[in-house]
């Protein structure tokens, strides 16, 4: 049986790993990092160092996650750099945009309405992958199978953090708590920002500094129990997991 090979892109590396961990629990192994054990399949993402020249820019390699049936790059594309770098790449390799199972676009909806970014983004992606929809949530068959996914769940304003308060409730409670009560009693000078998504991602840094203490949010989602079996049934994160599931047609191992 040849492998079906997948591509799902996203804005950032907290993104990427929460991506990873769900594909984790569906049963796929994550990609060591030696390059002698890369499918060439991907090699059109491996980067140059240094990228484009700059030392401090941080490099976007996927996350490469398989199976006996599945070969899955989850890419995260430089926040608001990612329709631009993902058309780039496609260009100079067709085999992403042609050769491969499934397409999925993973994004927050911030500030936004859930149906205008999907709507937006869609027609940006639409020289690349013509059957896109524009509905989020919607899977369009192709080939390849595509679709889009408006994090927190596709209906309300909000981000991954949004979805990462939700599972802290489960798991975190405490951590929770105590950030929550660390933040309403900063003066209003030093929390008058935190509006839309802000106060969700100073919630996830707080209990992320107490989980991992120097860590970075990414290392905590990637190694701690915000998506885990513990949160697999967290409403947020069923519909992910439903629409990840779906789209690349992956056995369930979690009924979710």
């Amino acid at each position: 049986m040849s492998l079906k090979y997948c591509l799902l892109a996203t804005e950032g590396p907290h993104d990427q790993a929460a991506i990873a961990k769900l594909l984790q629990l569906s049963g796929l192994t994550k990609f060591d990092g030696n390059g002698a054990n890369l499918d060439p399949f991907w090699g059109g993402f491996v980067p140059t160092y240094p990228k484009k020249g700059k030392l401090y820019v941080r490099l976007d390699m996927p996350s490469i996650l398989t199976s006996a049936t599945h070969s899955i790059a989850v890419y995260w594309g430089e926040g608001s750099e990612l329709i631009k770098n993902l058309i780039a790449i496609t260009t100079n390799h067709m085999r992403y945009a042609r050769e491969i199972y499934s397409f999925g676009l993973i994004v927050d909806a911030d500030n936004r309405q859930p149906d205008a970014v999907a709507k937006k983004k869609a027609k940006e992606l639409r020289t690349i992958f013509p059957s896109l929809s524009e509905m989020p949530g919607s899977i369009t068959n192709g080939p390849p199978r595509t679709g889009i996914y408006v994090l927190p769940d596709n209906k309300r304003q909000g981000s991954l953090d949004s979805m990462l308060n939700e599972c802290a409730s489960i798991v975190y409670l405490d951590h929770k708590k105590g950030a929550l009560q660390f933040i309403n009693d900063l003066d209003e000078i030093h929390t008058k920002d935190l509006i839309f998504t802000k106060k969700d991602k100073a919630l996830v840094a707080c209990i992320t500094s107490i989980l991992q203490p120097g860590a970075a949010n990414t290392s905590s989602i990637a190694q701690d129990d915000w998506i885990s079996e513990k949160t697999i049934y967290q409403k947020d994160v069923v519909l992910l997991y439903r629409f990840l599931s779906d789209l690349l047609e992956l056995d369930r191992k979690i009924d979710a």
